[in-house]
């Protein structure tokens, strides 16, 4: 808890000495929504979008800030200005992706993550599109997906549990106790 403290003194400092900085409101955002105090994050989140308005990272933080919140349409704004800002922003195309899936939009959260893994491979997209494709009735790209996020972070318990239960699925019992194992 000190160094949470310290930080946030710091940022504050920084916004003080530098009011128009959009960069410290950022960073004062992150280290609230890490706290779990989403308000005070949106509302440091927010300013720094009066201050830059095309700040792509500043719509994203703000995004996940309101996700948390439970507020997933909002969020999903703020991720669509993001990715119109900066088309190739990784990390807005996943969020985007995992507040549509939240919504039941898993068609739309497909492609969102197919395109985070076309920037660039990271298992919780593979493991979040294979959830995605099986809810969608696709077992068996969804395997592919787990295995792929396997790959990448092969303690990711989740992916073995769901890879499993996409075989069992697609009538493969032998390979699913298998996964469900290990």
């Amino acid at each position: 808890v000190g160094k949470t403290e310290e930080a946030i003194f710091y940022h504050k400092t920084a916004i003080k000495l530098k009011p128009g900085f959009a960069a410290s409101h950022i960073n004062l955002g992150n280290v609230f929504l890490a706290m779990r105090e989403t308000e005070e994050a949106i509302s440091h989140y927010k300013m720094a979008i009066k201050l830059k308005p095309n700040y792509a990272l500043a719509h994203n933080n703000l995004g996940n800030a309101l996700k948390e919140n439970g507020m997933a349409s909002e969020a999903i704004t703020h991720y669509r200005i993001a990715m119109r800002i900066k088309p190739d922003f990784v990390e807005a195309h996943y969020n985007l992706g995992n507040a549509l899936f939240a919504t039941r939009e898993t068609e739309e959260a497909i492609s969102h993550y197919k395109m985070a893994i076309k920037l660039k491979p990271f298992a919780p997209a593979h493991y979040n599109l294979g959830n995605a494709l099986k809810e969608n009735g696709m077992a068996s790209e969804a395997i592919t997906h787990y295995k792929m996020a396997i790959k990448l972070k092969p303690g990711l318990a989740e992916a073995h549990n769901n890879l499993g239960n996409a075989l069992l699925d697609e009538r493969k019992t032998e390979e699913a106790i298998y996964y469900y194992k290990m």
